[in-house]
């Protein structure tokens, strides 16, 4: 369900979630974005807002997908800005680089709670076609920053 973010209050809002969950037995609640769900806020705390919400909904056994945007296209990379990364059991980024003059879209996993998981970056391509992920993006290195240098075979193996 779309939700404009400033028709609501965060507690409005909160009960609105609660009862499409209970009422409709939704099992997935994504909030696309947080920084929609700030607006919201008019300056009130987010994440003792956020927190309460995703608690609930972990305790309902619903799986609660936050999808957190970043302004910067490159450089200094960031999980969240707004301190809630504790909130996830698992952390997966998309991220643009610069490469040979083009556009391309990265993909990883910061974190995964409860197993272990791949730690290599692919890129990944999304079209009207789905999802298509390429092989890990070896022999690079700076693409969290931003600034992609090619690794040569020797390089890594020191």
């Amino acid at each position: 369900m779309q939700v404009e973010p400033l028709h609501f209050s965060p507690d409005e809002f909160a009960q609105m979630v609660r009862r499409e969950v209970e009422e409709h037995k939704a099992t997935i609640v994504m909030i696309d974005s947080i920084s929609g769900y700030r607006l919201s806020l008019h300056g009130e705390e987010l994440v003792s807002h956020l927190h309460a919400l995703c608690k609930y909904l972990q305790n309902m056994g619903i799986a609660v997908l936050l999808i957190n945007e970043v302004e910067a296209i490159t450089g200094e990379f960031r999980v969240t800005e707004v301190g809630i990364s504790y909130l996830a059991d698992n952390i997966i980024f998309l991220r643009y680089l610069e490469m040979q003059g083009e556009i391309r879209k990265v993909i990883g996993v910061l974190k995964k709670r409860l197993t272990n998981f791949e730690k290599t970056l692919r890129e990944i391509e999304i079209s009207r076609y789905g999802i298509k992920m390429g092989r890990p993006l070896t022999g690079l290195r700076g693409i969290l920053t931003g600034n992609v240098e090619r690794v040569d075979s020797a390089a890594k193996e020191r």
